[in-house]
């Protein structure tokens, strides 16, 4: 969410500036994920300039007629060509002279059009980056506006933009006074929220319209005000620059008055055209099951009975926390107007959402749960900002049902229970400071604090909550090292629970792998456990089941859970190389989830196998002059899942019938244990399934079963001298005739059987394709004895030995040369 600083300190004395404010909040648990300026990179030198006169006309360019103007500004006057539709005398709009610059580094000067030398430009919202609108003409701005002020200080562009990740479970931060409060709190200074005082008059509002809820358990709250006498027209500049900077399209006064509060108070509106409303009632009802509704992007929906719907007596005039109906939405024809202020359930507005595919501000922050109480004020809000934008009057009074009201909900922190969760506390007087001016109203009892929690704070329910409010504007830093748990023994008096005894197996199994991983050069990903079905699809092997689905998912692409141990880490591996970083290498220790099987339950409960997933594309080192410009392969991925056992003290060996999909058939193998188990796969990871990633290179991959690792007995540590006699080596070639189906670590096995307890190592050192097919696979064995000096004739009988056995048995030839 896009926060223009500068609103935000006008309900905040800040002393901060814009990067500071923003180091408080992430400090405080509101992410920040950047702060970027909101003027356009590169304007500058633009003005304030008013068309004195329309000296000209110089024929046609492109459609539109070409017009020499005396452009003033204030100090200079400048003969300016304009081509825009809106160019009339008597505007004032932005204007660039020669030596201003605008986005993109292109500088004005003067040249000749036609014959005729045009000092400046009358720019267009495109032209100077602050927005599409190009077609309309040049940006007009207010009759009042200063001649020659800078147009980046009159639209207050010489601002920062926050941009605010913002949590589920703290809806009261998605506003401009939300972040306002937090850095008051965090602070020390005062905060001034907006206290709307509409002037109303005429007609009381009851006798204008009726409300009437017909679903109390979705809608808790509907409020109506009524304005006569409006005039539609475009919002005046402040506004519209306003509305662009958090990144939304001016539309016209009342429209745009409507979303600024929505960003300011953080509370969605709608607002109707009165005279379109059948019977000037409005009934808040369930939709019928089929029933059609054509929404202000003009698309017609299929509603079901579980969807809320504002309407008249004839039919739907708005779906309720989502979006308004074509029918009633306000235009330039519009002269009275039906402010909505209400409540809807959050998990109604999700699933309507959700449903239609509907995506809106207003839904994002009610299915959040929205602060039934600060309606009221939101309305007035508009209310007075409608009136003073587009004229009009004010229905005295204002339609309040509120069939469930609120109950009152306060909470009990005992400072012996702060001290006792954090180790330390503040004082009682600071403490009641803190949740004061996080709006929260206290008093204090003794020993304990007695909280009355307010409506825009639906997340604080228990006494923990309370500490952790404390502790996050006091300072996490204010708490005493764990470094030693001695010192924080020496604090409480005794360590928490979570404290006290070793690390469970799971999480020294965990910390093994990733020390072994980050030591062999690898990064480590953390990513979401939801997924995308389509992906999901394309890793599901044939005897596997479907994924497990969310029923409330936050998006399509993320509907599903994590059934197989790449799907995150192939996002990442994606992202990088979007990104100009085409070698990576990740591992990620992750969960999947599956449905159990045989428990026979209507609802059944998952299995969570953990895994250790490695990804690797591109260079298999970073390029350097000493080493050579190799890409990782599929020995890459082998070798590290080795890595990952061998760390784990798990002894493993290449098995058959790998099990998970998503791998290139042709090369895709599996690691087993003593019993035969899978305890790792790998292999090059299938064509489609990157590309569905937007990979082009190849991507070698392993994952590694930490369960089965977990259960896998290791064998115990057995000390072992080091050799006093030399060790001997020898090598051997066989050659296999093409088709031969036979792997290495079949040979191997008949090798070291044959070779006996001198053998020491076996290692395949040199393949080798002859043009035929056929493939030399060369081993070097080496050979020692703990009591004497192996002489060359006990060598060569075990060589001779092992090679009439590989020979004979599986029918391989030795190579001579």
């Amino acid at each position: 969410m896009k926060i223009p600083y500068r609103w935000v300190t006008e309900f905040a004395d800040l002393a901060l500036s814009a990067a500071d404010a923003a180091d408080r909040l992430v400090n405080a648990g509101i992410e920040v994920a950047s702060v970027i300026p909101l003027a356009p990179a590169g304007l500058a030198g633009v003005v304030v300039g008013e068309i004195e006169a329309i000296e000209r006309e110089l024929g046609e360019s492109h459609g539109h007629r070409l017009l020499l103007c005396r452009v003033s500004t204030g100090r200079e006057r400048f003969s300016v060509i304009c081509g825009a539709p809106n160019t009339k005398v008597g505007a004032r709009a932005a204007f660039a002279p020669p030596g201003a610059v605008l986005p993109g580094g292109r500088r004005i000067t003067a040249t000749k059009i036609r014959g005729v030398e045009s000092q400046g430009m009358l720019c267009s919202e495109r032209e100077l980056g602050l927005g599409d609108e190009h077609e309309a003409g040049i940006l007009l701005l207010d009759a009042d506006a200063r001649l020659g002020q800078d147009l980046i200080t009159l639209l207050g562009l010489d601002d920062h933009v926050l941009e605010v990740e913002v949590t589920p479970n703290r809806p009261d931060c998605l506003s401009v006074l939300g972040v306002a409060r937090e850095l008051a709190a965090l602070t020390g200074a005062r905060l001034t929220p907006p206290k709307p005082a509409p002037k109303e008059s005429g007609a009381p509002v009851t006798t204008l319209v009726r409300v009437r809820i017909e679903a109390p358990d979705l809608c808790h709250r509907f409020t109506a005000r009524v304005l006569g006498g409006v005039t539609v027209g475009p919002s005046p500049a402040w506004l519209r620059a306003r509305l662009r900077a958090i990144g939304l399209r001016p539309i016209s006064n009342v429209v745009d008055v409507t979303n600024y509060v929505l960003w300011e108070l953080g509370h969605p509106l709608h607002a109707f055209d009165c005279d379109t409303v059948s019977e000037a009632t409005i009934v808040v009802r369930r939709a019928g099951k089929g029933e059609r509704f054509t929404t202000l992007d003009g698309q017609e929906r299929v509603l079901d009975d579980s969807m809320l719907v504002i309407a008249d007596p004839r039919r739907a005039v708005g779906l309720a926390g989502v979006m308004g109906g074509a029918d009633t939405e306000v235009t330039d024809r519009t002269t009275r107007v039906l402010l909505e202020s209400a409540w809807f359930h959050p998990v109604s507005i999700r699933r309507t959402s959700r449903a239609l595919g509907l995506r809106t501000d207003a839904a994002y922050r009610f299915e959040r749960g929205a602060d039934i109480e600060a309606l009221v004020v939101a309305s007035a809000r508009a209310a007075e900002l409608i009136a003073e934008l587009a004229g009009g009057a004010i229905a005295r009074g204002m339609v309040d049902v509120y069939p469930r009201r609120r109950k009152r909900v306060r909470v009990r922190l005992r400072l012996a229970r702060l001290k006792r969760v954090l180790g330390v506390a503040p004082p009682a007087t600071r403490a009641r400071r803190i949740l004061g001016g996080l709006g929260l109203p206290t008093r204090v009892r003794g020993a304990v604090l007695d909280v009355a929690i307010p409506s825009f704070r639906r997340d604080l329910a228990m006494e923990d909550d309370l500490v952790e409010e404390v502790i996050r504007v006091w300072g996490y830093d204010k708490l005493p090292s764990l470094g030693t748990h001695g010192a924080r023994a020496a604090t409480t008096g005794a360590l928490p629970i979570e404290m006290r005894g070793a690390l469970t197996a799971a999480l020294r199994q965990a910390q093994t792998v990733r020390r072994a991983l980050v030591g062999a050069g690898l990064s480590e990903a953390i990513t979401h456990a939801f997924g995308d079905p389509a992906r999901a699809a394309l890793f599901r092997a044939a005897d596997a089941g479907e994924p497990l689905r969310l029923l409330n998912p936050l998006a399509q692409d993320a509907s599903v859970l994590r059934s197989h141990p790449l799907e995150g880490l192939l996002g990442a591996v994606s992202v990088n190389v979007r990104r100009q970083q085409p070698d990576v290498a990740l591992f990620e220790l992750c969960k999947t989830y599956e449905a159990a099987r045989g428990a026979g339950r209507p609802d059944p409960a998952t299995v969570e196998p953990r895994w250790v997933a490695i990804a690797l594309t591109g260079r298999r080192t970073a390029p350097a002059w000493h080493t050579p410009d190799a890409p990782a392969d599929v020995y890459d991925a082998k070798g590290l899942a080795e890595h990952v056992l061998a760390a784990l003290g798990i002894a493993a060996r290449p098995g058959e019938a790998p099990r998970l999909g998503g791998f290139e058939p042709d090369c895709h193998a599996a690691l087993v244990n003593d019993a035969g188990a899978v305890v790792a796969e790998f292999g090059e990871v299938a064509a489609p399934v990157r590309v569905a990633y937007g990979v082009d290179a190849p991507v070698f991959a392993a994952a590694v079963a930490l369960d089965v690792a977990a259960a896998t007995a290791a064998p115990p540590l057995v000390y072992q001298a080091l050799p006093r006699f030399p060790a001997v080596q020898r090598d051997l070639a066989f050659v296999l005739d093409a088709g031969q189906a036979l792997t290495a670590a079949e040979i191997e096995a008949e090798l070291a059987r044959e070779a006996g307890p001198l053998l020491r190592q076996l290692t395949l050192f040199d393949v080798f394709r002859f043009p035929d097919g056929r493939r030399s696979l060369a081993w070097r064995l080496t050979f020692q004895a703990e009591d004497r000096t192996l002489t060359d004739d006990e060598v060569n009988r075990i060589q001779e030995r092992v090679t009439r056995r590989a020979t004979e048995t599986l029918g391989i030839a030795l190579r001579s040369a």
